[in-house]
């Protein structure tokens, strides 16, 4: 969980968020409760971005509107993503396209995801410039399926990510709305997805860039 650090001088602040933010990218699975798109766009382009200027390779896969809005924070923070896809180290879906390779009736195709793993996501750590060859790998499909109502499709995705997580040198990051948990009936759920994770990061304040 991301640490308060309101308490501390603003150079101390600073330094501290960058430790967190450096430890949290580097979990082998995090999960990022969001409060607004705006809070979504800023977490995922620092996810993405940490990565490639790293020289690891990273895999987003949100939905077009997050792609584009992941696009214009990543060239305004002067990042060359063409340049990164040219050399195979970034690729970008939308993560309806991605559920759709694994997804059949509703359910999650065990055979089909470990298909999308060794065509797309396996291949990315022997392109990473790292060393160790890293790759992240980040979106909201688990998410999507929770607003779906698909839950136990949610947690057996998250199940394999988490197989995935431990074949080492893998960064992944998964993106819900806070607002999907709003039912106090679901609290034991939300804790299972927490329960899924290593690191979690919590939702933020409100403010006038993230509503």
């Amino acid at each position: 969980m991301v640490e308060n650090t309101s308490g501390l001088p603003r150079s101390q602040r600073e330094s501290a968020a960058a430790a967190n933010w450096l430890e949290i990218d580097r979990s082998p699975h995090a999960v990022h409760f969001y409060s607004g798109e705006g809070f979504l766009l800023d977490s995922l382009s620092r996810f993405v971005g940490t990565a490639l200027e790293a020289g690891d390779s990273c895999f987003v896969f949100v939905t077009q509107a997050h792609l584009d809005g992941l696009a214009a924070r990543l060239k305004t923070r002067g990042v060359n993503t063409e340049l990164a896809a040219r050399e195979g180290r970034y690729v970008r879906m939308d993560a309806f396209r991605v559920l759709a390779l694994f997804m059949v009736d509703g359910r999650l195709d065990k055979t089909r995801f470990d298909e999308f793993i060794g065509k797309f996501v396996s291949p990315l750590k022997a392109t990473a410039e790292s060393k160790p060859q890293r790759a992240a790998v980040g979106g909201e499909l688990a998410g999507l399926l929770w607003a779906q109502g698909r839950v136990e499709a949610a947690i057996e995705l998250e199940h394999l990510w988490n197989d995935l997580a431990m074949q080492g040198c893998y960064c992944l990051r998964c993106f819900y709305p806070i607002a999907s948990f709003s039912d106090p009936r679901q609290n034991e759920l939300f804790l299972k997805i927490c329960a899924e994770h290593a690191s979690v990061i919590t939702p933020e304040r409100s403010s006038a860039t993230g509503r």
